[in-house]
């Protein structure tokens, strides 16, 4: 399937395997792949990913990839903790945020696509089949994100742009490319 790949889109996934390194993942996620389509693109796609304001920094700073949820922490908030107080005690005293992941130091070798980074994987390329397009771009691979259905990166996206505004704006741009 990597043959039928543009050149934005494989370094897309290159990109998606260093930030799965760099969050001390196992496996590459579809918010991974989302991180390497926003850090790589270029061109027309990079004006319009910030013309909305999906950027790499937006999704880092979601909820996505946080160690809680806002769900945990209304959980914990229900039994009488309040986590920002403990987050911020913990920063203040041994200066890191546990909001954010412990990062694996050292990690080497390929990272495996998790089951849902597969599933974005294919949805990509079916994009491109319906769309009767003969590469699979940067934009077929956000498309396949948001057909992949994974919470995480949905959280990410929604918090930017409806999904469908998204799927409109990257068809629109596919369709002006194709032109």
């Amino acid at each position: 399937m990597f043959e039928r790949f543009t050149k934005s889109a494989r370094v897309a996934v290159v990109i998606a395997q260093e930030e799965a390194r760099d969050a001390g993942a196992e496996r590459i996620t579809p918010v991974h792949l989302m991180l390497g389509v926003l850090d790589s693109a270029d061109g027309a796609l990079k004006a319009e990913l910030a013309d909305i304001g999906l950027t790499a920094d937006a999704v880092r700073e979601s909820s996505a990839g946080r160690v809680l949820t806002d769900s945990d922490a209304d959980a914990l908030q229900g039994i009488g903790i309040d986590v920002s107080a403990v987050a911020d005690a913990v920063s203040d005293r041994f200066g890191f945020d546990i909001r954010r992941p412990i990062r694996k130091r050292f990690q080497t070798g390929n990272i495996a696509f998790g089951p849902g980074a597969k599933k974005t994987l294919k949805l990509a390329l079916r994009e491109a089949v319906h769309r009767k397009d003969r590469s699979i771009g940067a934009e077929h691979v956000l498309l396949g994100v948001i057909r992949s259905d994974d919470p995480d990166a949905l959280a990410a996206i929604a918090a930017v742009i409806e999904k469908e505004q998204l799927r409109g704006r990257l068809y629109g741009l596919l369709d002006s490319t194709a032109a």
